[in-house]
């Protein structure tokens, strides 16, 4: 009997001391005012879904006063040693920051900023906070692209002399002028029909939307700034009604809060843009199309007048 007590007694104190170990092992986070799970997760170095999983939460919703169970070797490990504190930055995003801006103001790349924040698309909201691995960036003797770069407004550059050919014709205006260089515009953005998109480009071997237009702009001796959102600030406003070929065509995609993709205005609602992965590129849109008149916002004119 006296045995079976001793069994017992030493069953009991086992019993005790892995309770006291489950307990040490556990840390117990009080949620404040303010607090989110992703803030939570970010102090003690866990992820969102395992405070989700540990704490048996169905949705990120939480209320002041709640009691979270955070996993304490994880988050020693984070206080001795979290990337995020000796290594990252954290970025909150604006309204225009897309993943390329961002990687490029940091001097380091989508791909990066992607694999970092466990991101598995390129959309961004206003608000998100992205993790940024800040690289020293290189001496340069150059200036690295961003929207610095491209101060606003854009000052266009002198009008092309005059020709003997056109010193032969009285009747020539600016206003033909203008148009001529267009029409000159559009033609050659034509000789990149078909070139893929890719996000972040903005040269031959693949474009997005805004390196698309920068592109062919610069052949022509016009600077622009990176992203749609800031091409917007460029030169001025123009009616619907009186587009001219080499106008900017701006739009707002579905769900966005900002100006997000930009095209250049061809002839007959027609425009040329670098549309996406899924629709080839750089394509012919028409602007009376179902989804691109509800999603435009305006034009603007860069040409001189």
């Amino acid at each position: 009997m006296r045995k079976y007590l001793h069994i017992i007694g030493l069953t009991a104190i086992l019993l005790i001391f892995q309770a006291g170990t489950a307990l040490a092992a556990q840390t117990v986070h009080t949620v404040k005012a303010g607090d989110t799970l992703w803030d939570i997760a970010n102090k003690y170095g866990v992820s969102v879904s395992s405070l989700q999983q540990n704490n048996r939460l169905s949705s990120d919703q939480l209320q002041i006063g709640m009691k979270l169970i955070v996993n304490s070797t994880t988050a020693a490990r984070s206080q001795s040693s979290s990337p995020a504190a000796d290594t990252n930055t954290v970025y909150t995003v604006r309204s225009g920051d897309n993943l390329w801006t961002i990687a490029s103001n940091f001097n380091t790349t989508v791909e990066q900023l992607m694999s970092l924040n466990n991101l598995s698309s390129d959309r961004l909201n206003v608000g998100d906070r992205l993790y940024v691995k800040a690289v020293p960036r290189p001496a340069a003797t150059t200036p690295t692209p961003s929207r610095a770069v491209y101060p606003k407004p854009v000052t266009p550059p002198p009008a092309p002399a005059v020709t003997e050919q056109q010193d032969s014709n009285p009747g020539s205006t600016g206003d033909e002028a203008e148009i001529d260089l267009g029409t000159r515009i559009c033609q050659f953005g034509a000789k990149y029909l078909g070139t893929p998109y890719r996000y972040g480009g903005s040269s031959p071997g693949g474009f997005d939307c805004s390196g698309f237009v920068g592109y062919v702009y610069k052949q022509h001796g016009y600077n622009l700034p990176r992203v749609a959102a800031d091409i917007y600030g460029v030169g001025v406003a123009v009616d619907k009604a009186n587009l001219r070929p080499g106008d900017l065509l701006f739009f707002k995609g579905r769900g966005t809060s900002y100006i997000n993709h930009v095209g250049i205005y061809v002839s007959d609602n027609k425009f040329i843009h670098s549309s996406s992965p899924r629709s080839g590129g750089v394509i012919y849109s028409y602007l009376n199309s179902s989804y691109y008149s509800q999603t435009y916002i305006g034009a603007r004119r860069v040409l001189p007048e």
